[in-house]
């Protein structure tokens, strides 16, 4: 299943402006935040290339947004790296307003997104 073309353009359009306009707690020139948009699901993944020169990469996914057709409605996960999945970031209720979530993202006040 595909996010709707409409719905689509606007989740690009909002997470392309809060990956080019958020510095990253590390702030530095070899890390950057970029997302993917795949199926339903849209992830903010931090990436980090060990040189300048190098291509060699690293990447950490920060939190994933899922759209439910069903509920016409948004989700918020976070990774848990120790296991290798997602779980429900119980601190947001799901909502059709991608913004408000991204404002939890960077709220973060249980740590579970930001290192």
């Amino acid at each position: 299943m595909e996010l709707p073309e409409l719905l689509r353009k606007s989740a690009d359009k909002l997470l392309g402006a809060y990956c080019a306009g958020r510095p990253l707690a590390r702030h530095s020139r070899h890390f950057r935040l970029i997302y993917r948009i795949n199926g339903v699901r849209a992830t903010l993944i931090e990436e980090q290339f060990s040189c300048p020169a190098c291509r060699q990469r690293t990447i950490r996914p920060i939190a994933q947004f899922r759209y439910h057709a069903e509920l016409t409605q948004w989700s918020l996960h976070y990774y848990l790296s120790d296991r290798r999945t997602w779980a429900f970031y119980l601190n947001c209720r799901p909502s059709l307003n991608l913004a408000g979530m991204l404002r939890h993202v960077d709220a973060d006040p249980l740590r579970m997104f930001w290192e």
